[in-house]
């Protein structure tokens, strides 16, 4: 399957995750990841951009996060399905994962201190 194809393979398995939970998702999480398809008007580098700064988001959600300083979302439902398409995204932009965690999703390349 091509680089577009997994990519969107991983989001829609998110959605369909985020659909699924028990207690809907706050924060318009499903209206943010539904931008982030490629598409006409956005390229996929755009869009992992974009979708990196809604998974910041969820990650950030204090119900989610992991009770550690280790970052990331405590073990459930959501959390494969995250942390595939996490890394689908900073394949495509070529961001190691510990700076994209840092950064938000901003696509920065080099560590923030």
């Amino acid at each position: 399957m091509s680089v577009h194809g997994e990519y969107n393979r991983a989001l829609e398995t998110l959605l369909a995750t985020l659909r699924q939970l028990e207690a809907p998702p706050v924060g318009g999480w499903i209206e943010a990841l539904e931008r982030a398809r490629p598409g006409p008007d956005l390229d996929l580098s755009g869009a992992a951009r974009l979708c990196l700064r809604v998974l910041h988001e969820i990650e950030s959600t204090r119900s989610l996060s992991t009770p550690s300083e280790e970052p990331g979302l405590a073990p459930g439902p959501l959390r494969p399905a995250f942390e595939h398409l996490h890394a689908h995204c900073r394949a495509v932009l070529g961001i190691p994962q510990e700076i994209a965690r840092k950064d938000g999703g901003r696509g920065r390349t080099t560590p923030i201190a």
